[in-house]
């Protein structure tokens, strides 16, 4: 009785570790829904091989691969194993409508109507998922939510994906570090070239993991992959300055709310996007913290600057505060040795628009403590005051201040 236990031990541990070092590979993310009752699944592909669990009917898994009548899935414990398939069904492909932005600038609409109220612009070469039409206006995702542009303004294309709601990720730079646990004193397992693409097996924090090898997975840090509508990068320019541009909060963190209703996160936002465009165009060589409405923790925008040997890295905020009159704008630095970059932005700034100068002073800022590259945080004027928010709100100021912070970048760097 006792050889029989240490045989079966020794078998369970056995297909424990082939289970465990199968290759997992997306297969394109195709899926695979179970329409038998209760279905068995195996070791190996045929009725002789140990069952090593059961699904149910109705249930849903990746598909891996398939050999003669089996299809080989991925479990939830992420583990693999094959299916009968005549007891499952194949989903067929969807369509992603995908748009591209061929106009300098592009006005994001709440609804199907040039005189409905403008939530956001787009810039030419932006990407954006259309998923529905009205008339000559197309229905886009725009910062997790529905909105509405112009259908003349943009060149579609369609593409096939298993679903349209797994992206995959594309690796930024050659030799990225792919560590064992989300962390960067983590042990790297290898490294992979800028292009390289793959569908994340989950998101833990600031950081994917991914299969890099058949069986083999790690970790990547979020902040040096691209999504499949990814963040904008200028970068390619030798020898050039780069410059991290780091629009504050996003996602579920909103920021602060003005007295009437702007949110900070979307305003951070558009400036930082188009910031970056101007910087692109001024030589520079360019890297957004985000340039989608997406949270990012503090610890990846340093991080970010760090990993890219920021010349220099620029935090942009509204500012808001109870008492509604306040206003102005201010510009911080936690390093002395950037209050020269601090002032010399902040000086731009003033001369270009017509806000209260609160001047640049010193700030305890995460981003700017913890931050090893050149930083400086601009609080460019209080949504908290009606007068200002609707100024904050205006393309022309946009355009005003973004120009001012080039200016000044051009003149630190020149001195």
């Amino acid at each position: 009785m006792k050889k029989r236990m240490t045989f079966l031990t020794i078998t369970a541990l056995f297909v424990a570790i082939i289970m465990y070092f199968s290759p997992v590979t997306s297969a394109d993310s195709e899926k695979v829904t179970i329409t038998g009752e209760i279905v068995n699944v195996r070791e190996q592909p045929g009725t002789t091989y140990s069952i090593v669990t059961q699904i149910h009917q109705g249930e849903t898994y990746t598909l891996i691969d398939h050999k003669d009548d089996w299809y080989k899935i991925k479990l939830s414990s992420n583990q693999t194993g094959w299916i009968a398939s005549s007891l499952a069904e194949q989903q067929a492909k969807a369509k992603t409508v995908m748009a591209t932005v061929n106009t300098d600038i592009l006005n994001v609409r709440a609804e199907a109507d040039s005189t409905s109220s403008k939530i956001g612009v787009l810039h030419q070469g932006d990407q954006v998922k259309k998923i529905g039409e009205q008339n000559d206006w197309s229905q886009i995702e725009y910062q997790s939510k529905k909105a509405w542009v112009n259908s003349a303004y943009l060149s579609i294309e369609e593409r096939v994906s298993a679903t349209t709601d797994e992206n995959p990720i594309r690796i930024l730079y050659d030799g990225t570090n792919v560590r064992k646990k989300p962390a960067l004193k983590s042990k790297i397992m290898t490294q992979v070239s800028a292009g390289d693409t793959f569908y994340p097996l989950e998101k833990k924090g600031d950081w994917y993991k991914i299969e890099y090898a058949s069986g083999k997975t790690g970790y990547v840090a979020s902040w040096i992959v691209s999504a499949y509508e990814g963040d904008l990068q200028f970068k390619g320019k030798p020898g050039a300055k780069t410059i991290v541009i780091d629009p504050g909060h996003g996602g579920r963190d909103q920021g602060a709310t003005g007295v009437n209703g702007s949110l900070e996160k979307t305003l951070n936002l558009e400036v930082g996007n188009l910031l970056a465009r101007k910087l692109d165009k001024a030589g520079f060589n360019v890297v957004l913290t985000r340039s989608t409405d997406k949270y990012v923790s503090l610890e990846s925008r340093t991080e970010q600057a760090h990993y890219e040997q920021a010349d220099a890295f620029i935090s942009l905020h509204f500012d808001s505060i109870e008492d509604q009159q306040v206003v102005g704008h201010t510009s911080y630095y936690y390093n002395e040795q950037d209050k020269v970059l601090a002032q010399t932005i902040h000086n731009e700034i003033t001369n270009m628009v017509e806000l209260h100068d609160r001047g640049a002073r010193s700030g305890d800022f995460y981003v700017l403590r913890e931050n090893l590259q050149p930083a400086i945080l601009l609080e460019l004027g209080y949504i908290s005051n009606a007068h200002e928010e609707k100024i904050m709100n205006s393309q022309s100021f946009h355009e005003q201040v973004t120009d001012a912070v080039v200016k000044g970048l051009n003149k630190y760097f020149d001195e």
